[in-house]
């Protein structure tokens, strides 16, 4: 299995923040903490969500593409992507670096595309689509891969719903060919970290680039390249509605945590939608012209508040944020290319009966 080794990221003079912070008597403790990576600069910058302003920022020795990120639930550890083939580890306290001591992990694939099981135990990384490359599966308590899994040929993306339940997509399928395969699987990790997958299967037709599941559980969506939004219901991945976005390609999705709104990236807008979390259903509310951006396999380029009064929506050269109600641009961090955005794990509201749709 792959090792540690030092970190390729240094602490950047940021923390004065939370000083000053202190120092006026705000608890930065208290805020919500969140992490977003800038591919054009190299750095991982940590934020007050309640403020908006970054706490500290840590600059990276370049690699392919700065991407992924996933904070752990108690706010203690941050976790990104070089999409180089290795992770690394923060350590956090107070909304900036607890110490020095991050440690870099070397992956069997190039680490893409992250997600952090419920619990917070495992993550396992997928490498973006190129083939032949196995998911990973990380041990988060001893920081090792234990262990490396090939359901399919490659693997563009991953995402644990919060009742364990992995969604998996790939383009070639189990075999690489001529006949693509365009699909997402269920799967569920073992007690050895091998991911097994279920024997279910969704399609749009069209190219995968990522799936979110709705907290509680019952449904979810999977995102294709020819701008296709699928929902689904589960267990057993059973397709539920089809929608054509305004836009070409669908990038990443986050729900609201009761899952009764779905917020969607696409390469150069944000659309927000009615949704059913138990049947699927959904209905387009509003719709809003962003700056174009690239569609990377899986990293999630979007997210919100854990209080749910904020999304946080990669803006081509700034990470903005926007008003969940009505798309209207709340403010804005200014970042070069912005990748991953995360907050801390959060399996939301549980949803057991059924919704009418607005």
């Amino acid at each position: 299995m792959s090792g540690t080794r030092h970190s390729r990221f240094c602490k950047n003079h940021h923390n004065f923040v939370v000083l000053l912070l202190l120092s006026w008597g705000l608890n930065v403790a208290a805020a919500p903490l969140g992490m977003v990576s800038d591919n054009h600069s190299d750095r991982l910058s940590i934020f007050n969500a309640d403020l908006d302003i970054v706490t500290a920022s840590l600059a990276a020795r370049p690699g392919m593409a700065l991407g992924d990120c996933v904070v752990s639930a108690d706010e203690r550890t941050g976790i990104t992507t070089s999409s180089g083939g290795a992770i690394t580890f923060i350590s956090l306290e107070n909304g900036v670096m607890a110490s020095d001591d991050n440690s870099d992990l070397d992956i069997s694939n190039l680490g893409v595309d992250m997600a952090l099981s419920p619990d917070d135990r495992f993550l396992v990384l997928a490498g973006g689509g190129a083939l032949q490359q196995p998911l990973s599966v990380v041990s988060t308590a001893t920081r090792e891969e234990i262990a490396t899994s090939s359901p399919f040929a490659d693997h563009t993306s991953v995402e644990f719903c919060d009742d364990g339940t992995l969604l998996v997509t790939t383009t070639q399928g189990k075999y690489f060919d001529w006949q693509v395969d365009n699909a997402m699987y269920d799967a569920r990790l073992a007690q050895d970290g091998k991911v097994e997958t279920l024997g279910h299967r969704l399609s749009s037709g069209a190219r995968p680039n990522n799936a979110s599941c709705a907290p509680g559980s019952l449904s979810g969506v999977l995102l294709d390249r020819q701008g296709g939004l699928t929902s689904f219901t589960l267990p057993g991945l059973v397709p539920a509605q089809h929608v054509q976005l305004t836009s070409p390609e669908a990038i990443a999705s986050v729900f609201s945590k009761d899952g009764r709104k779905l917020f969607i990236r696409t390469n150069n807008a944000l659309e927000s939608y009615h949704f059913n979390p138990v049947t699927g259903e959904m209905q387009r509310d509003w719709v809003r012209q962003m700056p174009e951006t690239e569609p990377y396999y899986g990293i999630d380029q979007i997210a919100i508040h854990p209080d749910g009064n904020k999304l946080y929506v990669d803006g081509g050269k700034a990470m903005l944020i926007i008003n969940p109600g009505d798309g209207a641009q709340l403010g804005e961090f200014s970042l070069g290319d912005t990748t991953g955005i995360c907050f801390a794990n959060d399996p939301g509201a549980p949803v057991s009966a059924p919704i009418a749709m607005d």
